[in-house]
């Protein structure tokens, strides 16, 4: 039994059946609801957002959702499955306070799998809008679509959105074709670890902190390790360790983007695998990418690799995340808002995102608190 109340409304108030609710309940039950009801309204803003009240915990399953049907017949069953990959990649579950989100690498597979499962599904599209994120997550994905185009053999193309860079760059590296916007930021080869030191200024306030270690290295790259100076956090020793595992990954990515479906030459491979972030149109014509497009060139790629001339594109996706067409799109948790009122989550990742050093596939000059 699916113990929810479905709650939708607006700014303009459009939300009758919340009232029937409240007329028809307890008055202190009345109350809370009315209280939880508002306080939702000023965390989602002005718009028509749906919010689902669980009394327990629920786990809806993916389903498809037919988005694009306008070339396809009456009795056509062949169909392309869209994916999107947005916002931070990172093998945690998303959402705040009130529980919810999703893990995008769990959602990810889950995907994959469903659609392994479906016959009619002929090619796959995946829409990337993402700076990247950690070396891990980032290769789990790319690792799970390899798996996936090895068992289905299903044709896999990647139509990059305003950003595909770092970790993202690297999951399209498992796709057969990669299509990228003019105006899309895409590259960005590289890793990166930030670090911050804060001893000196807890010392400022008089607060001490004293780590008890089994070696010489246990604490490295502690916030509370004592720096060097204020403009040296790292030790040098600390340094050169974090260095080196950097170093390890780069090599890895490198590999990723050599073993891909690329025309990068020779002389502007060091170039492009130094950092630098490129345009879609830029990546093009230096082989990062297959050509600049829109998300309909892909998908009319994904029909010719997989050799077929007419298809339904379908998303999957869980109940009341409603998709009105290929073009709709919500960030990583950002579908409806799920109150699960048995199970309040608070985790220190919602309040400081990044609050400690992760070895990142990630470009830093996008906002990823926005996704």
């Amino acid at each position: 039994m699916n113990h929810s109340f479905p709650l939708v409304f607006a700014c303009t108030f459009r939300h009758s059946s919340f009232a029937s609710l409240i007329r028809h309940s307890n008055p202190r039950i009345a109350i809370f609801l009315f209280s939880i009801f508002y306080f939702l309204l000023t965390l989602t803003g002005c718009g028509n957002r749906t919010i689902r009240i669980d009394l327990v915990p629920t786990a809806d399953p993916l389903t498809p959702q037919i988005v694009e049907s306008s070339d396809a017949g009456l009795f056509t069953s062949d169909k392309i499955a869209l994916i999107n990959v947005s916002g931070m990649i990172s093998n945690s579950k998303s959402g705040g306070i009130l529980g919810g989100g999703s893990n995008p690498v769990s959602e990810f597979r889950q995907t994959l799998d469903a659609i392994a499962k479906d016959n009619s599904v002929k090619a796959v599209v995946l829409r990337i809008n993402s700076p990247g994120g950690t070396v891990t997550a980032s290769d789990i994905m790319y690792r799970d679509l390899l798996a996936f185009k090895a068992k289905t053999h299903k044709p896999v193309i990647t139509s990059m959105l305003d950003i595909c860079a770092s970790g993202g760059y690297y999951l399209s590296c498992a796709s057969d074709y990669r299509i990228a916007y003019p105006t899309t930021i895409t590259g960005s080869i590289g890793v990166i670890v930030e670090t911050v030191n804060i001893n000196g200024t807890l010392h400022k306030l008089g607060i001490a902190s004293e780590a008890v270690k089994s070696g010489p290295n246990k604490d490295m790259a502690s916030p509370f390790k004592p720096a060097e100076s204020p403009d040296k956090p790292l030790t040098d020793n600390d340094r050169e360790l974090l260095q080196k595992l950097v170093n390890d990954f780069y090599a890895g990515f490198k590999g990723i983007v050599k073993a891909s479906p690329n025309k990068i030459t020779d002389k502007d491979w060091p170039m492009v695998t130094d950092g630098r972030i490129v345009t879609g149109k830029d990546a093009a014509t230096l082989g990062l990418i297959d050509q600049t497009g829109t998300l309909d060139d892909a998908l009319a790629k994904a029909k010719e690799l997989a050799h077929i001339q007419k298809a339904k594109v379908i998303i999957y996706t869980r109940t009341g995340d409603y998709k009105g067409s290929a073009y709709a799109h919500a960030p990583v948790g950002q579908g409806p808002t799920q109150v699960n009122m048995l199970n309040l989550n608070v985790d220190l990742g919602d309040i400081l995102p990044r609050g400690q050093s992760q070895f990142l596939y990630l470009w830093t000059g996008f906002d990823t608190q926005d996704q």
